[in-house]
C-alpha cells in the first residue's frame, strides 16, 4: 500500500507539473532552462511512480513519462510551438484520469475529478514555486508568468475544495463515519481527514490569497517564500488524501 500511495502522490505531481508548465507556456514567454527543468523533473517523477506503483495505473505513469521525455527532447533540440506544448500538457493530465475512469468500480466521475484536481493543485504550487526562484537569477523576467502561476494556484485550490465537498455530499461522511463534529475524535479516518482538510485545503486557500497579494506588488521573494510553505502543506494534504483514497475508495 505504501508504494501505491507514494506513486499516486508522485504521479499526480508529475502530471500536474507538466500540465501547468504547458498552460504557462501558452500564455507567457518562459525561460527555456525553466521549461527544460520542469519537464525533465516531471518525466523523472512519472518514471519513479511507474517503478513503485502496481497495476492498473503503472501504464499511465509510463505514458506520462514518455510524453515528458519527448517534450524534453523537443525543448533540447528545437523550440516547440505553444500549441505542441499545450497538447503535451493536456495529454499528460488526461492519461491517468482515463486510466482511473477505466479502473473505477463506481463513482467514476468523482474518481476522475479527484485525480485531475489533485494533479492540478500539486502541479500549480510546485511549478509556481520553481518559477519564483527564477526571478533570483533572471531579474529581467516579466512578472506576468508568476502572476499566471498564482492564478492557476487560486483555481486549483478552489477546484480541489469543490471536489472534496462533492465527495462528502455523495457518501463521504458515511465512509468517514462522521455524523457530527465530535465523531472526528472517535473515527480514525475522520481524524485523518480533519488534518488533511486543515493543512491541505484551508491553509493553502489562505496562502493562495497571500501569494496573489505579494505578486501584485511584485514582491517575488516574499511570494516564493509563501509558495514554499504552501508546497509543504499541499504535499502533506495530498499524501493523506491518497492514503484515504486507497483505504476508503473515495477521493477525499
Amino acid at each position: 500500500m505504501i508504494g501505491h500511495v507514494s506513486a499516486l502522490l508522485v504521479g499526480h505531481l508529475a502530471t500536474g507539473s507538466l500540465f501547468v508548465t504547458a498552460m504557462l507556456a501558452l500564455a507567457n514567454t518562459l525561460p527555456p532552462a525553466f521549461m527544460r527543468f520542469c519537464v525533465a523533473s516531471s518525466a523523472g517523477a512519472a518514471a519513479f511512480a511507474a517503478l513503485v506503483d502496481t497495476a492498473p495505473l503503472r501504464p499511465a505513469w509510463l505514458a506520462v513519462a514518455l510524453v515528458g521525455a519527448l517534450w524534453y527532447a523537443m525543448l533540447r533540440f528545437r523550440s516547440p510551438g505553444p500549441i505542441v506544448s499545450g497538447l503535451a500538457g493536456v495529454i499528460a493530465l488526461a492519461t491517468p484520469v482515463a486510466f482511473v475512469v477505466r479502473a473505477a468500480d463506481s463513482d467514476a466521475a468523482l474518481q476522475a475529478a479527484g485525480s485531475a484536481t489533485s494533479s492540478l493543485l500539486l502541479g500549480a504550487v510546485t511549478v509556481t514555486m520553481i518559477l519564483g526562484h527564477w526571478y533570483l537569477v533572471d531579474t529581467s523576467l516579466s512578472i506576468a508568468p508568476l502572476r499566471s502561476g498564482a492564478r492557476w494556484l487560486w483555481a486549483a485550490v478552489f477546484l480541489r475544495v469543490g471536489v472534496v465537498g462533492l465527495v462528502l455530499a455523495y457518501g463521504g461522511f458515511e465512509i468517514l463515519r462522521v455524523h457530527r463534529l465530535a465523531d472526528i475524535i472517535f473515527s480514525t479516518t475522520g481524524l485523518f481527514f480533519f488534518f488533511r482538510s486543515v493543512m491541505g485545503l484551508a491553509a493553502p486557500l489562505l496562502l493562495a490569497g497571500l501569494i496573489w497579494q505579494t505578486v501584485k506588488i511584485r514582491s517575488t521573494q516574499s511570494a516564493t517564500g509563501l509558495l514554499y510553505v504552501a508546497l509543504i502543506l499541499v504535499l502533506f494534504g495530498e499524501l493523506v488524501s491518497q492514503f484515504l483514497l486507497v483505504t476508503t475508495g473515495f477521493p477525499l
